[in-house]
């Protein structure tokens, strides 16, 4: 029997076998595995190699044994880890466009629950028919179509189709070469299904699967090290913008003003004030040297500083709440403070007869929370794109969640009713 291709086949998967190899190994000692991103980008890594690793054990074994019924035995087994790693690649293949997806827009999708079934129920369906012939009859040399090869085949068409629904969906959110790069995984493999028909004995599947985790790997890598390089010189820039954003001289005249009324009335409660006061300025201007996040709670300390102060002047027309369930995680400096800064300047201070500002934070099982939501006048979103104070700040704030931890700031306000304000902070990161 000739084993040329075989050969061929035994070279080429231990090749890409190696690098994707080296690629795990990468994965795990720089642990990008931390992001729930890469997370199942690591996964289809491991899936390929699984893929790799079964080629490369049946070819052998074609090439080795000449027993025909161990033979038969063991090249099914190694097909059997072939499907099963076929279908966790397009499972994880599904969850990492969401993610990614979820990312870019903001939304919180989730199809865990529909893949992941998906993938059990084939893996199995697939490695029964390899013995019993149910989707695929094979004899150990050739595969032929069984009585349910349509059904068989359904699993693998729903998981992509749902991952180019969601691409279709929330393509505003999406550039148009990150959508390539995710379909790159359906291209390589047309490219190679072509190659096929000219060499009918390559595997092209996996080795197509390969040199898309690679492209993939490679683009996203290199774009992220941009925006990184990018965003950290930004940073360095707006770092004393930041700190004038938020030292406003309005703000310090009126602070001012009331501490000398409080001078003469209440001596006690203005040197309480100015105590505040020197803590909200040193807050401030130690905010400039923060390159890293700061924890909750040393940042909630600015805001009551702050808000302490701004119920100085309004009194009784302004009512916080606090509810700080959780206060043990890191967010950029100055970022509650500009929330509650907004909600105190846009909202309460509008409204006549004031209004209350609530702040809580929480957890849930994958994200961090911080919500400031107040009583006072509201806005329509659209205003928000105008220009002018209150979206260069929020504007400011979401590149700095973004870059800093990942985070997102979602905006919700209804004119006459009031404005919510989510950060939300993934918990891998």
């Amino acid at each position: 029997m000739d084993h040329s291709m075989d050969y061929v086949n035994i070279g080429i998967s231990a090749f890409m076998l190696a690098i994707m190899d080296i690629k795990l190994f990468g994965d795990i000692h720089m642990r990008k595995a931390t992001n729930r991103e890469r997370m199942q980008f690591t996964k289809m890594l491991f899936a390929d190699s699984v893929m790799l690793a079964a080629v490369l054990a049946a070819k052998i074994f074609v090439c080795v044994i000449k027993d025909e019924t161990l033979l038969t035995l063991l090249l099914r087994v190694a097909y059997s880890m072939y499907f099963v790693g076929f279908y966790i690649l397009l499972g994880f293949y599904s969850l990492y466009v969401t993610y990614y997806i979820s990312r870019m827009s903001g939304k919180s999708l989730e199809i865990r629950g529909f893949v992941m079934p998906l993938i059990v129920i084939y893996s199995v369906f697939w490695v029964i028919s390899l013995f019993k012939g149910v989707v695929v009859n094979y004899d150990g040399q050739t595969f032929e179509k069984g009585a349910l090869y349509f059904i068989g085949q359904v699993g693998g068409y729903s998981i992509m189709l749902l991952s180019v629904v969601y691409m279709i969906v929330y393509r505003q959110y999406l550039k148009t070469d990150s959508v390539m790069i995710l379909l790159s995984i359906v291209f390589f493999p047309l490219i190679g299904v072509f190659i096929r028909s000219f060499v009918p004995e390559l595997e092209v599947l996996p080795y197509s699967f390969c040199l898309s985790l690679i492209f993939m790997d490679n683009t996203f890598q290199y774009e992220q090290e941009r925006l990184i390089l990018e965003q950290e010189d930004k940073i360095s820039r707006d770092r004393i913008k930041i700190l004038f954003s938020q030292i406003k001289p309005h703000f310090l005249y009126n602070v001012l003003n009331s501490i000398y009324v409080l001078c003469e009335k209440d001596p006690e409660e203005a040197q309480e004030a100015i105590g505040r006061f020197s803590d909200y300025l040193r807050g401030n201007l130690g905010s400039i040297e923060l390159a890293d996040c700061i924890p909750l709670r040393k940042e909630m300390e600015h805001v009551s500083n702050y808000l302490s102060l701004e119920k100085m002047r309004f009194r009784d027309k302004l009512t916080i709440e606090y509810d700080i369930k959780d206060d043990f995680f890191a967010l950029p400096a100055l970022s509650v403070q500009l929330l509650a800064e907004n909600a105190v300047k846009h909202g309460i201070h509008k409204k006549e007869n004031g209004g209350t500002i609530h702040i809580e934070s929480f957890s849930e099982e994958d994200y961090y929370y911080v919500v400031v939501e107040d009583d006072g006048v509201g806005f329509d979103l659209s205003d928000i794109e105008q220009g002018g104070g209150l979206h260069i700040g929020l504007d400011n704030l979401k590149e700095r969640l973004l870059t800093m931890c990942n985070g997102l700031l979602i905006i919700e306000s209804t004119k006459g009713v009031g404005t919510k304000a989510t950060i939300k902070i993934p918990k891998n990161e």
